[in-house]
């Protein structure tokens, strides 16, 4: 079957217009290399926006991580070491607890327990002497019940 090449007015003779199988296989076969070949050019350049926007996303975190990674590498890591070996703080920021020796639990009682001492050391806990051994008992029995109805009215 020989074949007219497009020329104007030609009515489209040189491809096959019947509807026979071979024909319409052909014409099939055709279709999908163009849809693939379509569909191959748009992910190529989708791939490509998004690659170039990738890169660009990577520079920007790499960036930004450096800076901190120093910091934490050369700042906030020996400041812990030192914590951890030495049992002291270094105030850092703000809401920090103080500059100074990191105290354990028995060493916070103990220097509370000085404080209570020296504040109530200088108290005078003499009785009167002109009350009675049952005028003592009456006021100890009174300040016991008045504890304990303000223990309950808490």
């Amino acid at each position: 079957m020989q074949y007219i090449m497009p020329m104007p007015n030609n009515n489209y003779n040189w491809r096959p217009n019947d509807n026979g199988a071979i024909t319409n296989l052909r014409y099939d076969l055709e279709a999908e290399k163009w849809v693939l070949a379509l569909r191959k050019a748009k992910t190529k350049h989708r791939f490509k926006d998004i690659s170039v926007f990738d890169a660009n996303l990577k520079a920007v975190k790499l960036f930004l991580s450096i800076p901190l990674l120093f910091i934490f590498l050369l700042f906030l890591i020996p400041v812990t070491v030192i914590k951890l070996m030495f049992n002291y703080n270094i105030k850092l920021f703000p809401g920090d607890p103080p500059t100074g020796k990191i105290l354990s639990d028995k060493e916070k009682f103990y220097l509370r327990l000085n404080e209570i001492k020296k504040k109530h050391s200088n108290h005078n806990r003499t009785l009167p002497s002109d009350m009675s051994e049952q005028e003592l008992r009456d006021l100890v029995d009174y300040v016991r019940a008045e504890t304990a109805r303000a223990k309950i009215n808490k």
